[in-house]
């Protein structure tokens, strides 16, 4: 599972989002809560509560350097709060209002499981059936058992981690294992699940969804899908200004192209307060301010754990497009969403009868960013007030990201060992000031950001392209990498010569694809390993064709179309790239 988690982020997430040319101007905390809707009688405990959580949010934004942000609140009785922050378009200064429209991505998994429990309801599905018998058309390739929708909802039907457009559900989709048996998060098999419910309910995807979710809940300002048709009412997007290399905290954004978006595995664009419906059925167990949407039984198929799948680290179990954990006694019903450009969260807790929702109109903010410690602080400051207890403190600053440690781990001089150096320096020469770690390059010096363990972001020119990052024996660091070069030290004990095939030369280079959704990749060799972004190796299953080592799944890397020594084309599990002619 973590293996493929892995590969999405290469594909979903490092090289995802493609941007404009404008960057954002800088931003001020202090002008960012745009609007807020109460809707209920607002005791005082609550007001305070409020106004802390605002405060949070002006920083915890300048923090992040998110340009707007959406928030619902909601309890058993309906919204608590709706809230706006921030801007919708930064270059025309225009700020998020009750009407702003977020994409909420993966969120919208969940409204989908909604649609096929209620088909299974009413006797028009069997939930362990095979799919292929309500999709005669779909290609499968497999030596495993049939997977069903219930595979489908749980992720456990052995798709592909890949892939999530439309398009893919025409090809031939390969299965990597016995279906129920492990969990790999497939977006192309929730796209499956808009075929089926257009096939079975004999409707417009769209439609379906309006007519049975957004209709029975009041969402009426929302849309079941992002189309041209909304285009106005969607909030700007944002996304890192250089999009094919490692993103800094606060580095530049710009805007990112706008694309349409029918497919059924994060299709929903919703605004703040009719998000807060939702919310309030999920506390309801189904039941929503107009009656049912799931019966009890149903919604106990809905929430019930399928497989242990940790949810951001954290102990959790997948049930159907949701998220269910039992947590210092309280349990939560979870999922986020990332988009093109955008990133949400959604969190009910079912205990305290209490709920958020957040989104924020950009993506690919560091470490994967969701605004799961705005929807947590909201949590928290809710319960609080609810019980008559002290408000919790805000959450603390994040650390600076110069901050090191174990900086005194890394120091000392590497020698270049690979060709393709960052510059003319055969040397990497680091030192450690105290929590700092310094890379004393080109006549500068450069304080380093830790990005992971043993992994950094090098803000110099001759670096922007990968990480730089550090191998260890035996828990000492011996060795460094970046892109094809490579560094050790006088500790390093291993091999020092590698061999490979010099066809795979043709292969290595900056590749890209034509969708927003995935960027770019680039090939190098080091080490004798063909590696795509700079740390994930592939190995050769026959000319041309390599797997991921960290996998024996059916995904595949393919190179073709050489000319003059060169492949022009590769597909990465699925995935078209054309060679860039950049570095």
């Amino acid at each position: 599972m973590s293996q493929l988690i892995s590969r999405r982020k290469i594909l979903v997430g490092a090289v995802r989002t493609g941007v404009g040319l404008t960057a954002l101007r800088a931003f001020n905390a202090q002008s960012v809560i745009a609007f807020s809707q109460e809707a209920q009688a607002t005791p005082d405990r609550y007001r305070a509560a409020y106004q802390r959580l605002d405060e949070y949010i002006a920083r915890h934004m300048a923090e992040v350097g998110a340009p707007g942000m959406t928030l619902a609140l909601a309890n058993r009785n309906g919204l608590l709060r709706a809230s706006e922050y921030g801007f919708a378009d930064v270059k025309a200064g225009i700020k998020v209002t009750p009407e702003t429209l977020f994409e909420i991505g993966s969120i919208s998994k969940s409204f989908v499981a909604i649609v096929v429990l209620q088909l299974a309801e009413e006797g028009k599905l069997d939930l362990s059936k095979p799919v292929t018998s309500y999709l005669p058309w779909l290609k499968i390739e497999s030596k495993f058992s049939p997977f069903t929708t219930h595979h489908l909802l749980s992720h456990t039907s052995g798709l592909s981690g890949v892939p999530l457009l439309l398009r893919t559900a025409g090809t031939t989709l390969g299965v990597s294992f016995e279906p129920g048996t492990n969990w790999v998060y497939s977006n192309v098999g929730y796209d499956l699940l808009g075929f089926l419910i257009e096939a079975i309910d004999r409707k417009p995807f769209a439609e379906a969804m309006r007519q049975r979710v957004f209709n029975p809940l009041g969402m009426n300002s929302s849309s079941p899908v992002i189309s041209n048709e909304i285009r106005e009412r969607v909030a700007v997007g944002y996304a890192p200004l250089q999009s094919d290399r490692p993103f800094p905290i606060r580095g530049k954004l710009g805007e990112a192209p706008w694309i349409e978006v029918p497919e059924a595995a994060g299709s929903i664009a919703a605004t703040a307060s009719d998000m807060s419906n939702y919310l309030q059925m999920l506390l309801n167990n189904g039941a929503g301010a107009k009656g049912r949407v799931l019966s009890e039984k149903s919604f106990a198929l809905f929430t019930k754990p399928v497989i242990k799948s940790p949810f951001r680290g954290e102990d959790a179990s997948y049930a159907y497009g949701l998220w269910v954990s039992e947590t210092n006694g309280h349990k939560l019903l979870r999922h986020t969403g990332g988009m093109v450009a955008f990133s949400s969260v959604m969190y009910a807790d079912t205990t305290d009868g209490l709920a958020a929702f957040a989104s924020v109109n950009a993506a690919r903010l560091p470490g994967g960013y969701r605004p799961i410690p705005v929807v947590r602080y909201a949590l928290a400051l809710l319960g609080a007030a609810s019980g008559g207890q002290e408000l919790p403190a805000a959450p603390p600053p994040p650390p600076l990201p110069t901050l090191v440690k174990n900086a005194a781990d890394y120091a000392g001089t590497f020698t270049l060992q690979s060709s393709s150096p960052p510059a003319e320096d055969k040397k990497l020469i680091l030192v450690s000031e105290g929590d700092q770690l310094i890379l004393q390059h080109a006549g500068s010096r450069i304080a380093l950001e830790q990005a992971g363990r043993d992994t950094f972001l090098v803000k110099h020119p001759d670096f922007e392209l990968f990480t730089l990052r550090f191998g260890r024996e035996k828990e000492v660091v011996t060795e460094a990498f970046h892109g094809s070069s490579w560094w050790r030290n006088e500790r390093y004990s291993g091999l020092k010569k590698f061999e490979y095939p010099k066809g795979w030369d043709a292969f290595t280079g900056h590749f890209h694809s034509d969708s927003p959704w995935y960027g770019s990749v680039r090939i190098v060799i080091r080490k004798g390993q063909m590696l795509i972004g700079g740390d994930q190796a592939l190995v050769e299953v026959s000319p041309g064709v390599f797997r991921f080592e960290d996998d024996t799944g059916v995904d595949r890397v393919t190179f073709d179309t050489i000319l003059d020594g060169r492949a022009i084309h590769a597909n990465v599990a699925g995935v078209d790239f054309y060679r860039a002619f950049t570095p």
